[in-house]
């Protein structure tokens, strides 16, 4: 599977966006290594705004309620709910990139900066990570 197809999995995904706060429609596309790809979106909590979700974190928590736990690259878009474009620049917020060092932290995560295609890591997200397994 390459970038493209992994990013209009996502688009296609982010339909699915409950945001009655943001109206901002988030998807995400998540390739594990067995081959399977599992999709996110991001879902808000009108009562208790802490409770939402992050698409990222929906799509890896997908994933794994499905017994998998490697992961190859992850693709991230999000447009507003009225709007036909998605977004020129895009990336993971800080929470889900900290998640991310915690649960996959060599994943190639795909997004758009500026308006091109681009392939980081979280490591280049976030920058002096804090990574529990580095304390042990």
């Amino acid at each position: 599977m390459n970038q493209s197809e992994l990013l209009s999995i996502a688009k296609n995904a982010s339909k699915n966006a409950y945001v009655p706060i943001s109206n901002y429609q988030v998807g995400a596309a998540l390739l594990a290594k067995s081959g399977t790809v599992y999709i996110g979106v991001n879902v808000e909590d009108p009562a208790i705004p802490a409770m939402s979700v992050c698409a990222e974190r929906n799509a890896i928590q997908n994933a794994i309620s499905h017994g998998d736990k490697e992961f190859v690259a992850i693709a991230v878009v999000g447009k507003m709910k009225d709007n036909d474009y998605f977004d020129e620049t895009l990336t993971p917020c800080g929470m889900c990139r900290q998640y991310m060092i915690d649960m996959c932290k060599d994943i190639d995560i795909i997004c758009y900066i500026e308006g091109i295609e681009k392939v980081l890591k979280p490591s280049d997200l976030l920058a002096y990570t804090y990574d529990f397994d580095d304390k042990k």
